[in-house]
């Protein structure tokens, strides 16, 4: 394993903040008329205080039971793993109206009773009332507990409360070349399909300085698809959806850009955190 320092590296910032305008107006009202109720009601928890359980489950492991496979032919994946694609929704207040507001992130079910999975930087933010899950059933849970998370590898793993999921099964990693599906929620177009492949393992360093290992895939994805499962071709988790890079001719100008790297999790990164 070699580690590439890219200079001027950019990690996509639209990637670390939620989809703004849902091209799905009808979901969109659902979402935040639907979490607004919960809100009333007092049967969500406070984005603050879900970070800070994510602050305080480092080294924390769960366990899940495993999932066998139920994808047996690469046409039906799609059809097969989206009803185990979830809609990761914040709302919160724009500061210009008393209105409330919704921005979504994707996530994946690990465990039938409400256990999922998504990008660390999802809880990791400073603005916004809450978190909720919503199903393609259109049924919405909202986010209670933090179970687990790493910072470097971007990856937490959470319980969304009453739901009832079908959860992915967990694979092997995927080698350079194979095969590689992505369902997510790109800038709100919910239920987006993209087929890629693995293009290398590597390391970049990061913001603050620390080598992280990522996994790099040429399906497409950009905001709103953080913490979307990377998939082979039997629908098992390979990955997580994280960030991007793009690489600039002239990198010190960050202008003339030529290739997007698209940086994902790698599947070691969440088994990390499974018993």
């Amino acid at each position: 394993m070699k580690f590439a320092l890219l200079n001027g590296i950019i990690i996509c910032s639209s990637l670390f903040s939620f989809a703004q305008k849902p091209t799905s107006p009808v979901l969109e009202v659902k979402l935040i008329k639907e979490i607004a109720l919960l809100i009333d009601k007092n049967k969500t928890i406070p984005l603050t205080e879900l970070r800070k359980q994510l602050k305080n489950v480092s080294g924390k492991k769960i366990k899940i039971p495993k999932v066998s496979p139920f994808v047996y032919d690469p046409k039906n994946l799609y059809e097969l793993c989206k009803p185990s694609t979830l809609i990761v929704a914040k709302l919160y207040k724009c500061g210009h109206c008393t209105n409330w507001h919704s921005g979504s992130a994707t996530g994946f079910p690990l465990s039938k009773d409400g256990v999922f999975a998504t990008n660390y930087h999802v809880i990791d933010q400073t603005d916004g009332e809450t978190l909720a899950v919503m199903d393609t059933e259109g049924n919405i849970f909202p986010v209670t507990d933090v179970l687990a998370g790493d910072k470097k590898s971007d990856v937490a793993i959470l319980q969304a409360s009453g739901a009832k999921f079908r959860p992915l099964p967990l694979g092997d990693p995927a080698a350079i070349g194979s095969s590689v599906h992505v369902i997510s929620h790109p800038d709100g177009m919910f239920y987006y399909y993209s087929k890629g492949m693995v293009s290398l393992y590597d390391g970049i360093m990061g913001p603050d300085r620390s080598l992280r290992e990522w996994m790099m895939i040429s399906a497409d994805y950009a905001r709103g698809s953080s913490g979307a499962a990377v998939l082979n071709d039997f629908g098992e988790v390979v990955g997580m959806v994280a960030s991007t890079v793009t690489i600039n001719y002239e990198k010190q100008k960050k202008t003339n850009p030529q290739m997007v790297i698209r940086l994902c999790a790698p599947i070691k990164a969440i088994r990390k955190l499974i018993e």
